[in-house]
């Protein structure tokens, strides 16, 4: 959820509420959603303007957990799951400031502006559960349930969210983590250990702070404050009669008024403390905030979970506290205010003109408005019991949502009717990049819901508004998820095929690619029935997916130029093999590639994996529209993949992080289409690994089999001639000389037909 401020206040008097703490031999119970951002946010050096490296944000990804490892940390990751129809105005407010960081970033603002990739959530999963990390999603926040499961464990909570500070756990703040290991100081006998520092939070260090102050208040300073459901403005009555305290080191408004709460909660009780609240309103409007204030604390002070088993646990024999239990507990009867009570909260509602906000909150406050407005239906109820919806939820989507193979999205899907889409860097005078999928998000709301209702989309609609969109209905007749269970993998694929309107070819012939490109390709051929994208696209996309799932594997990953030269010589090295002997399948070219093969083509395309200084330092360079193809590309495959998970996988999986590094895409693409032959050009450019060339080839042209448009069909524009430039050393590595020797000629290759036709 997060507190607005809390986070500040704290980690800026850390030498008082934080405390050294060395993490090991532990079990650790992990925000996914938070430390998923985190992990990418400072420790993975990806481009976000291009669409995001997940190579390189998989690579983050395992470092990490490799180093919960070396100390004997055991991690169990809680990811949230949909969202709950009380927080859809903070979804849509949130939704339209990612949309403007989207639309002013480019190559000059990179590292000043942070949007986070599409499938950011997806790789951090996909790479998790293959490294065998146990995982649970929640059904919808999962904030409380992480605090459950840390409490009954009796371990440590690892995330980057300020509620924490209010649950009584032992919770560490990502921030303060040091990603390295270290060895603990022996003492007597024990044994010895390595550890990973970091700082740990405790409630009860932060209650010594304020004497009188108790725990079981806690949860009404988080609700004075303001989180993801309860918004700040609502206590701004409140708020006129609270002593403002002087906080030192700050001039911030909200950092003084967390002081001020603190203070005056110092004499109160849960009881006292609500009565004050409420008695600043009147009669008529009390049950309403008492309500809100209710489920709020609700939700600080849960103590079970019913998570445990997926995550291989069992619940305790032990009851919670019963003492615990009856000090945060609400006697909503003596609530009731007297008549003097009355009498003062209608002055107060009278006399107050505005509420009491920062300039922020006023800005925030705004923004909600705005977007209730343009999508949000007033009439909806703004705080439901989550808990009656599921009761409709059938066992196999509970089950299979819970252990994480489908995605938080379905359960909106499903329960609201409703699809958030994740703002993408793109081109705003252009459609929303999601738009290209709407086809299949329909196929997969008729299957999820055996509805003929429209689905609603929320996302961006003209330059950077947020509007809901109605889905047109999937026309076919398609099985519900039951039904889907005891369908056959021929009738599913069938099925799959049908959704996405391709070739019924396709679904024979894609079996002669690899299981980990079949959805790849796929995609590609939707894509380009979609929207036409061009072939120095295509090839660039295919290209990213050949280094990642096959260069990277016999050389290991190199993305630094310089130490990649180091590494490796820099003379172009021609692979020893017999050209008769060449494989034949798209398969058997694949595993045919050699060591030396791998090196020569790296060494032409390790320059495309890094930021060009032009793109970094001037604006104009920086090409929108391609980012716009890219992000319809990754749109296309996030639900494509969805789709076919929610089919029980007619096609195998694949993993995004062994697909997609979008700076490459970005350069190569850019490379290729000033390319008036294409095919020649890259015939020159890996005229050094045959292996290579031979099997790029099978693979264009069998996707030529799909793709009624010819491969030579794009031209770039001509541009107006300029004064010539000092080309810069990649760009000299890119156009080697034609080399004249005898080669040898695979008719169904496209590259060497080529060479015969010359």
């Amino acid at each position: 959820m997060g507190i607005r401020g809390l986070t500040t206040f704290i980690q800026s008097r850390s030498h008082q509420y934080m405390e050294k703490y060395e993490l090991h031999d532990t079990d650790l119970v992990i925000d996914g959603n938070a430390v998923a951002c985190q992990l990418y946010r400072w420790h993975t050096e990806s481009n976000d303007c291009f669409g995001g490296d997940y190579d390189k944000y998989a690579y983050a990804i395992q470092k990490f957990f490799q180093l919960l490892a070396s100390s004997n940390i055991t991690p169990l990751v809680v990811f949230d799951g949909g969202y709950e129809t009380k927080k859809v105005a903070t979804v849509i407010s949130r939704m339209k400031n990612k949309i403007k960081s989207a639309d002013s970033l480019n190559g000059v603002a990179e590292g000043s502006i942070s949007v986070f990739p599409l499938m950011l959530r997806p790789v951090f999963q996909e790479v998790i559960i293959k490294m065998g990390i146990k995982t649970v999603r929640c059904d919808f926040e999962g904030d409380t349930e992480i605090a459950s499961i840390a409490r009954i464990l009796n371990c440590p909570i690892l995330s980057y969210d300020s509620d924490f500070f209010i649950f009584d756990v032992l919770y560490i703040p990502f921030a303060t983590m040091e990603m390295a290991v270290k060895r603990g100081k022996v003492k007597g006998d024990s044994l010895p250990y390595t550890y990973i520092p970091c700082e740990v939070y405790r409630v009860e260090k932060f209650l010594e702070s304020f004497p009188g102050l108790k725990k079981s208040v806690l949860p009404i300073l988080a609700v004075l404050l303001g989180n993801d459901y309860v918004k700040r403005g609502v206590f701004s009555l409140f708020y006129n009669n609270l002593k403002i305290q002087k906080c030192s080191g700050s001039m911030n408004e909200g950092q003084k008024r967390i002081k001020s709460l603190l203070v005056w909660l110092q004499n109160e009780n849960i009881q006292t403390a609500i009565h004050k609240v409420l008695t600043r309103y009147k009669k008529r409007r009390r049950w309403i905030i008492m309500k809100k204030i209710k489920i709020a604390i609700e939700g600080y002070n849960c103590t079970d979970s019913k998570y445990l088993k997926y995550l291989g646990l069992t619940a305790p024999n032990t009851k919670p506290n019963d003492s615990d239990n009856k000090s945060n507990q609400i006697d909503v009867l003596n609530l009731e205010s007297s008549p003097e009570d009355d009498q003062n909260s209608d002055c107060d509602e009278e006399n107050s003109k505005s509420d009491e906000e920062s300039p922020v909150s006023d800005d925030e406050e705004k923004s909600h408005s705005e977007s209730d407005d343009e999508v949000y239906d007033h009439d909806e109820t703004l705080f439901i019991d989550t808990r009656k919806p599921l009761n409709a939820v059938i066992p196999v989507f509970q089950e299979k949502f819970r252990t994480c193979e489908y995605p938080a999205s379905f359960m909106d899907i499903l329960l609201q009717n409703k699809y958030y889409c994740v703002p993408q860097v793109e081109d705003s005078a252009l459609e929303n990049s999601h738009m290209i999928s709407f086809d299949i998000l329909s196929a997969i709301h008729k299957i999820l819901t055996n509805s003929e209702k429209h689905l609603v989309c929320f996302g961006r609609v003209g330059g950077s508004q947020v509007r809901k969109q109605n889905v047109p209905i999937c026309p076919l007749n398609l099985p519900n998820l039951n039904e889907i269970q005891i369908l056959n993998i021929d009738v599913r694929k069938g099925i799959f095929f049908q959704i996405l309107g391709v070739q019924e070819d396709l679904k024979v012939n894609i079996h002669e690619f690899p299981d980990s490109w079949q959805l790849y390709i796929v995609t590609l051929i939707y894509l380009k029935d979609k929207s036409g994208i061009s072939w120095p696209l295509i090839c660039s996309l295919l290209i990213s997916k050949y280094v990642l799932s096959h260069i990277d594997k016999k050389l290991g990953v190199h993305r630094c130029a310089k130490a990649f030269l180091k590494k490796f010589s820099t003379k172009s090295v021609t692979s020893d093999f017999n050209a008769q002997n060449l494989e034949s399948t798209i398969r058997g070219s694949l595993n045919s590639l050699s060591y030396e093969d791998c090196k020569s083509t790296m060494n032409v395309l390790i320059p495309y994996f890094t930021m060009d200084d032009k793109t970094a330092m001037n604006v104009k360079s920086f090409d929108r529209s391609l980012v716009h193809m890219i992000s319809q590309f990754q749109s296309c495959l996030l639900h494509i993949g969805q789709l076919n998970t929610l089919m029980n996988s007619p096609l195998p999986s694949l993993l995004v992080s062994e697909c997609l590094n979008c700076t490459f895409v970005y350069n190569m693409t850019r490379n290729l289409s000033k390319r008036p032959n294409l095919q020649e050009y890259i015939r020159i450019l890996f005229q050094d690994s045959p292996i290579f060339l031979h099997s790029f080839g099978l693979i264009i042209n069998k996707l030529r089999d799909f793709i009624s448009e010819d491969f030579c069909a794009d031209h770039p524009k001509k541009k107006r001639k300029k004064r010539k430039k000092i080309e810069s050393e990649v760009v000299k590595e890119e156009d080697p000389v034609l080399d004249t020797d005898e080669e040898f000629v695979d008719p169904s290759n496209v590259f060497t037909i080529l060479s015969v036709s010359q």
